[in-house]
């Protein structure tokens, strides 16, 4: 209601605001642009001005000299867009009109380019040379890779060379993924043989990683990097027959840590899944035949029902398909998807097809036509 509320009364105060005599308008306008703005403005470089003061002079009164001269020009450009408005609205010419509509195009470009470019960050795109060289040491491999101390800045690279990360593209994070991740800070973590992490990545030689349960092994380093061989890794597909329920996230986390827990055979869901399993039965087998963005294929065969449990994040969007045929999914170990499969020899395909994206896509299109109409709409 919100979303139409809001427009409504925008469009109602703009027909009031039409109603208004324009000498009228024009005076109480000016008068609250220049009031407003000199007090705001003022207030804000005698502020500024009286830390400075306080502070010269050290290394932050140089930045609150800068932060001065920010607000000067933001004083110009207040100003400025003031009178650009007025022109705008009282000019009767409709082809003088233009122009000053223009200026305020130009104003908006600037303030853009001189305020706007300090928010985004700038920096190469190429990959970080301990990638290239973690690649080298790896070679081909349909494991992920566990960025150990590494910037989140410098983990996206893996990405760029064909490896992929146990944490996804940074930019893409998922919190549910993040927190199973990080339940155990320890690189022989359960949690990360459950993601399917086969390697782990340090810009530094790691201490007491390779003693212990599941010790890793190095592979090799060089200068800028040391790579890891895990103890222990599950695949990326894989068929189990046993589950335990647990709703609670945190209790279904601290239960993958128990040393009893065995995440080979057993998979943690939040319900009950739809299928009836035989527990203690043989797995199968589920064998990634197809893989690309947003797509996964994967063929299982099995003597008796059994869970098919993909190590990806149980991202909302993704649809599962058993033989062509449309099936629910769960999320299991609070973070992966996993779906039931029927005894025998499937295909099963896995599509990222939010219907999110056709609702918006029609939401748009509708609002595109309504603009359309208002614009173009003729007088009877």
């Amino acid at each position: 209601m919100l979303v139409f509320a809001l427009p409504a009364l925008l469009g109602e105060a703009v027909a009031q605001w039409e109603c208004v005599d324009w000498n009228e308008k024009s005076a109480g306008f000016m008068r609250w642009l220049v009031g407003g703005t000199a007090v705001a403005i003022l207030t804000s470089l005698a502020a500024t001005g009286a830390v400075f003061a306080a502070q010269h002079p050290t290394e932050t009164s140089g930045r609150l000299w800068h932060q001065l001269g920010g607000w000067g020009i933001a004083l110009v450009g207040v100003v400025a867009g003031g009178w650009l408005l007025v022109r705008y609205f009282a000019e009767a010419d409709a082809s003088r009109k233009k122009w000053w509509l223009g200026g305020l195009t130009l104003l908006l470009v600037a303030d853009l380019w001189i305020f706007g470019f300090k928010l985004v960050r700038v920096g190469s795109t190429a990959v970080d040379p301990l990638w290239t060289d973690a690649k080298q040491i790896i070679g081909a491999t349909e494991l992920r890779v566990l960025p150990w101390g590494i910037s989140i800045f410098e983990q996206n690279g893996a990405a760029q060379l064909g490896l992929g990360s146990v944490f996804g593209y940074n930019a893409l994070e998922v919190g549910a993924n993040i927190a199973f991740a990080s339940s155990v800070p320890d690189p022989r973590s359960t949690a990360y043989d459950i993601l399917g992490a086969g390697y782990v990545v340090a810009t530094n030689p790691l201490q007491g990683v390779e003693e212990g349960e599941r010790p890793l092994t190095l592979l090799g380093n060089t200068d800028r990097v040391w790579v890891y061989q895990r103890g222990r890794t599950l695949p990326l597909a894989r068929l189990v027959t046993q589950i335990e329920i647990i709703p609670d996230v945190a209790a279904a986390t601290a239960r993958v840590h128990q040393p009893d827990f065995d995440p080979a055979t057993t998979a943690i869901l939040e319900q009950e899944p739809d299928c009836a399993l035989v527990g203690g039965g043989a797995a199968g087998t589920a064998v990634i035949t197809e893989k690309s963005n947003g797509y996964w294929q994967i063929q299982t065969n099995s003597p008796t029902p059994a869970l098919l449990v993909l190590s990806e994040t149980a991202y909302p969007g993704w649809r599962v398909f058993v033989d062509g045929v449309e099936q629910e999914w769960g999320v299991a170990y609070t973070a992966v998807r996993a779906t039931c499969i029927p005894a025998g020899k499937h295909i099963v395909d896995w599509r990222y097809q939010p219907r999110s994206y056709a609702v918006g896509g029609i939401l748009s299109l509708l609002g595109v036509v309504l603009v359309g109409t208002a614009v173009w709409r003729k007088p009877w």
